[in-house]
C-alpha cells in the first residue's frame, strides 16, 4: 500500500524493506494473532525533543490538572471565610460535608466518563468534564444555602473526577515515547483574598476561569490519534502525527501511522465481538487485563499528600530514571519519614496519653521533630506515588484505556474519601502514632506490591506495554524487553558508524527502515 505520506515509499516488495524486530500482543482471545512491530522502534528525527505543538496540546491538557488540584484544595482556605453567609455558622461536620463532596462528586465522575473516553473519544470526553467544572464553580460562589453548596461541590466532583483521569490518558496517547513521562508529569490562591467580603466566592469562582480557557481552547485539541484510527479517520490521524513529528520524514510517519493501525485491528476485537456485560466481565476475569487493573489500582492507594518541588523534580528526570526505579528508591525514604513520625509522635503525647489535646503545650523541639518526619515522608512521596499513581493509562491496551483508567481512578477517589472522613476519628482511636503505623503498613504492602508487580515502562511505547501482563505482571519482561531494544539501538548506531566511515554519506531512507 502506498504511504499517504509520501507516494514513492517503499512497501513490501521494495528492495529498502528491512523488516525489523516483531513482537507478541496482549489479545482477550485465545486464537493466536499476527506479530506487530513495535512502536517505540519507529524513530523519527527530533523525537525526544517536545516540539511548540505539542507543548501547547500538553499545557491545554493539563489545565484539567490544574482544575483538580484547584478545585480540590481551595476548600480549606474557602470554607473559613464563609461565616454566616450561607445563613449560620457552619458546624465541622457540615465543613466535612461540603469538603467531601468533590470527592464524591469525583468517583461518580471517573466512573462514568472513563467508559465514555472510550465512546466519544478524549477530547470531548475532556470537554464535558469541564461543562461540569464550570457548572459546579457557579452553583457554588452563588450559594446561599448549604443544600446548594453541597450540590455544587458534587457537580463540580465529577468534573474532577473526570479530567483526573482523561487528560493523563490523552495526553499518553499524543506524548512520544522518549518524553511521555514528562509530559504526563506536568498534569499533575487563597492569600489575596481572606480579608475581601465574600473572599470565600471570589475563592471558587476563579475555578471557573482555566475551565473557559480550556472550553475555548478545545476547538484545537485534536483526537487522540489512536481514537480517530479506530473511527476509521485515518487521514486526520496521519495529519496529527505530522504536527507532533515535525522532523520525521513520510516514510517514518507512515510506519508510525501503520504500526499505531495494526494495534487498534488487533487491540479492539473485543468492542466488535463481545456485549457491554461481557466486556465488564472480561476486565477482570482475562488475566492480563485484572494485572493491569491491579497494579495502576494499588499504586493510587498508598496515602495522599504532594509536595510541588519533589513532583517537579520527579516529573522532570522520570523518563531518564524511570517509574520503578523512582518508586523503589523513594517509597522507603518515604516509609522511613512515617517511622520518623510515629517515633516523634509517641514521645511528644507521653504525658497526654498518647493523644492529642488541643490546650496542651506540647514540646516545640519534639514538635518540630514531628513535623521533619512529615517532611520526609512528603519527600518520597512526591518522588513516587504523587504521580506515579496517575500513569496509568500507559499499562492498559487501548481496548480498556477508557474503563480501566475509570476504576483506577475511582478507587483513588474511595480510598482519599476513606482517608479525609476517618483521619481524625484515628487520631482520637488509635493515637497519632497507631495512626502513622497504620499508613506505615499500607506503605510496606504497597512496596511489596510494587516490588514484584509493578514493571518498568521507561522506553516502551504506550501500545506495547500492555502485552507485558500476558503472562504474568511483567517485571522481568520489561526488563527484558527493554534489553533487547537497547540491543536494537546499539546495533544501529554501529551500523550507521559504518555506512558514514566508508563513503561519508549513508544511505538514510535504508538505516532509517532498519528502525523498524
Amino acid at each position: 500500500m502506498p504511504s499517504r505520506f509520501n507516494q514513492n515509499a517503499p512497501t513490501d516488495d521494495h528492495p529498502n524493506w528491512r523488516k525489523g524486530p516483531e513482537v507478541e500482543h496482549v489479545e482477550w482471545r485465545n486464537n493466536p494473532q499476527p506479530d506487530i512491530a513495535d512502536e517505540s522502534l519507529v524513530k523519527a528525527e527530533g523525537e525526544d525533543k517536545i516540539t511548540p505543538y505539542l507543548v501547547f496540546l500538553i499545557l491545554v491538557a493539563a489545565l484539567a490538572g490544574f482544575l483538580f488540584g484547584y478545585d480540590t484544595g481551595v476548600v480549606g482556605s474557602a470554607l473559613p471565610l464563609i461565616g454566616t453567609d450561607l445563613g449560620k455558622e457552619l458546624t465541622s461536620s457540615e465543613q466535612e460535608i461540603i469538603t467531601a463532596g468533590t470527592t464524591i462528586g469525583a468517583i461518580f465522575g471517573a466512573g462514568i466518563l472513563g467508559p465514555l473516553a472510550d465512546r466519544l473519544g478524549r477530547k470531548w470526553s475532556l470537554f464535558i468534564a469541564d461543562i461540569f467544572f464550570t457548572l459546579g464553580a457557579v452553583l457554588i460562589a452563588s450559594s446561599y444555602s448549604l443544600a446548594q453548596i453541597i450540590v455544587g461541590r458534587l457537580v463540580l466532583g465529577v468534573g474532577v473526577g473526570g479530567a483526573a483521569m482523561i487528560a493523563p490518558m490523552y495526553i499518553t496517547e499524543l506524548a512520544p515515547t522518549a518524553v511521555r513521562g514528562r509530559c504526563i508529569g506536568v498534569n499533575a490562591v487563597g492569600a489575596g483574598v481572606q480579608n475581601t467580603r465574600h473572599g470565600w466566592r471570589i475563592l471558587f469562582a476563579l475555578g471557573v476561569v482555566p475551565s473557559m480557557i480550556q472550553l475555548s481552547l478545545m476547538h484545537y485539541l485534536p483526537e487522540s490519534p489512536r481514537v480517530l484510527l479506530l473511527r476509521g479517520k485515518d487521514d486526520e490521524a496521519a495529519a496529527i502525527l505530522s504536527q507532533i513529528y515535525v522532523k520525521a520524514t513520510p516514510e517514518i510517519l507512515d510506519l508510525k501511522l501503520s504500526v499505531a493501525r495494526t494495534y487498534v485491528e488487533a487491540t479492539t476485537s473485543m468492542q466488535r465481538e463481545l456485549t457491554l456485560v461481557e466486556r465488564a466481565k472480561r476486565l477482570w476475569t482475562h488475566k492480563p487485563y485484572r494485572r493491569a487493573i491491579i497494579a495502576v489500582t494499588a499504586a493510587g492507594l498508598i496515602p495522599s499528600g504532594i509536595n510541588a518541588l519533589m513532583v517537579f523534580i520527579g516529573m522532570s528526570v522520570v523518563d531518564k530514571v524511570g517509574r520503578r526505579r523512582l518508586l523503589l528508591v523513594f517509597a522507603p525514604i518515604m516509609m522511613a519519614g512515617l517511622v520518623w513520625a510515629a517515633v516523634a509522635a509517641w514521645y511528644m503525647t507521653a504525658d497526654t496519653e498518647h493523644l492529642l489535646v488541643t490546650d496542651y503545650q506540647y514540646s516545640k523541639t519534639l514538635a518540630g521533630l514531628l513535623v521533619g518526619g512529615i517532611v520526609l515522608f512528603v519527600i518520597g512521596y512526591g518522588m513516587s506515588y504523587s504521580f506515579l499513581g496517575w500513569y496509568q493509562s500507559e499499562f492498559l491496551a487501548l481496548e480498556i484505556r477508557g474503563s480501566g483508567s475509570g476504576i483506577s481512578t475511582v478507587s483513588v477517589w474511595v480510598a482519599n474519601l476513606v482517608v479525609s472522613v476517618s483521619y481524625l476519628s484515628q487520631l482520637e482511636t488509635i493515637t497519632p502514632t497507631g495512626t502513622f503505623c497504620l499508613y506505615l503498613g499500607f506503605s510496606v504492602i504497597g512496596y511489596i506490591f510494587a516490588y514484584f508487580c509493578y514493571p518498568e515502562s521507561k522506553g516502551i511505547s504506550v501500545d506495547e506495554i500492555a502485552k507485558l501482563f500476558k503472562e504474568d505482571f511483567g517485571v522481568r519482561k520489561s526488563e527484558q524487553l527493554r534489553a533487547g531494544q537497547a540491543a536494537t539501538s546499539q546495533r544501529l548506531k554501529e551500523k550507521r558508524q559504518l555506512s558514514e566511515s566508508g563513503d561519508g554519506n549513508p544511505k538514510r531512507s535504508e538505516v532509517t527502515h532498519a528502525e523498524v
